[in-house]
């Protein structure tokens, strides 16, 4: 039988049947730690509105943690003809695995928070886009941004703890980077503790019950992260000490109530909801044909220091199932005139970001990249992106 009798024998089961014949959607694949999370519940459901907004068929997968498993998924999905992925890294070191299987399937891959040093995208190869891009928050500027609102509101003087994650991962590195970097500009703050809490609530308020046991006067706490911080709040009001500003970094549901109710000063958010949408259609229009010059093979994504002052609206913005996105509107090849990406978003200089890391003997940036960088490009894409960003999250 030919192609064209076939075509008409499906056509005519599909009228006995009732059933549709319409071309399968586009599968996009969303890989990460847990929906049981509140971080990534909140990035499922950008993901899936921004899936349904682009008539994709939408798949999530989580991990639990295990970096194994991550790359057992990655290639159950591959298998399973999936073509466009986005995600975090369990390992650093999955991050190359995943962009070269990604390859290998004539796929788009957009990773998120987590890069392995020394491998920019354009290293999984030159004359392909399957490692589309790689997207972050700026996790030294934001530790930098919020632990001066801390120091500004613990007067400019005082002892400061600082409670961080696990030693050696890249949000830790970074974010202390930042902490330290504020610290040199306020001499009169005095950094008198730096322990770990291992990013969770639990382990954090254990941390800090000893820290307020061996330290008399403590006048400010920063928090690797909201969980972190709200563990050493929740410390620091068992043993009475109510006044003590505290910080964090996440912006989850639970901190943003303890800010209106006074308990909390301040987190930084990193919207992830929107990150979720903003990285599906990424990965959308690269598989779609767009082409994202070197320097937007990776770039930094907007937070917003949430206070007293800009929580209630902040929060108004995203209440309700609907997300105030406009999904399409972000999108390079279904809008290439007036696309909006509707937050912040510039370029990385990854040298800068992979300083403190081990460069690989013989190692150099792309070509292409460091061309770019060196004709000015992280400027001119700042304002490319800033002219285009038309609606805007409350800050």
């Amino acid at each position: 039988m030919n192609m064209k009798s076939l075509l008409g024998l499906a056509g005519a089961i599909a009228i006995l049947t009732g059933a549709s014949w319409t071309r399968a959607a586009e599968v996009s694949v969303a890989e990460f730690t847990s929906l049981d999370n509140e971080y990534w519940s909140n990035f499922d459901k950008g993901a899936r509105q921004a899936a349904e907004a682009l008539g994709l068929e939408y798949r999530v997968l989580t991990n639990g943690g295990d970096a194994s498993k991550q790359i057992g998924n990655y290639e159950a999905q591959i298998t399973a003809g999936a073509k466009m992925f986005f995600g975090n890294a369990q390992d650093v070191g999955n991050v190359k695995q995943m962009a070269e299987k990604v390859k290998a399937a004539g796929g788009t891959y957009v990773g998120i928070w987590d890069a392995l040093p020394w491998f920019h995208p354009i290293d999984n190869g030159a004359d392909n886009y399957a490692y589309a891009t790689f997207f972050a928050p700026d996790g030294e500027d934001n530790a930098y941004v919020i632990a001066k609102a801390l120091f500004e509101k613990m007067g400019k003087k005082g002892n400061l703890v600082h409670i961080t994650g696990y030693p050696g991962s890249s949000a830790e590195i970074s974010r202390t980077l930042g902490v330290d970097k504020a610290l040199k500009e306020y001499p009169e703050i005095k950094l008198i503790a730096r322990q770990p809490g291992n990013w969770n609530q639990i382990d954090s308020r254990k941390v800090m019950e000893d820290l307020i046991v061996a330290n008399p006067q403590i006048d400010g706490v920063f928090g690797q992260n909201d969980s972190v911080g709200v563990g050493a709040m929740q410390a620091l009001e068992d043993a009475g000490l109510k006044d003590i500003p505290v910080v964090g970094l996440d912006g989850n549901a639970e901190t943003m109530d303890l800010i209106k109710e006074g308990r909390f000063f301040a987190t930084m958010s990193f919207t992830p909801a929107w990150q979720a949408g903003f990285s599906l259609v990424r990965a959308y229009d690269v598989a779609h044909g767009w082409k994202p010059g070197a320097c937007e093979r990776m770039m930094y994504m907007g937070a917003t220091l949430i206070t007293a002052e800009n929580v209630e609206a902040y929060t108004k913005f995203l209440e309700g199932d609907k997300l105030p996105f406009d999904w399409k509107k972000m999108s390079r090849t279904l809008n290439p005139d007036n696309w909006d990406p509707q937050n912040h978003v510039w370029p990385i200089d990854a040298a800068q970001m992979w300083r403190t890391a081990e460069k690989p003997a013989g190692y150099e940036l792309p070509k292409e990249y460091t061309a770019e960088f060196g004709a000015g490009c992280v400027d001119k894409l700042k304002a490319d992106y800033e002219s285009h960003y038309k609606s805007r999250i409350p800050e």
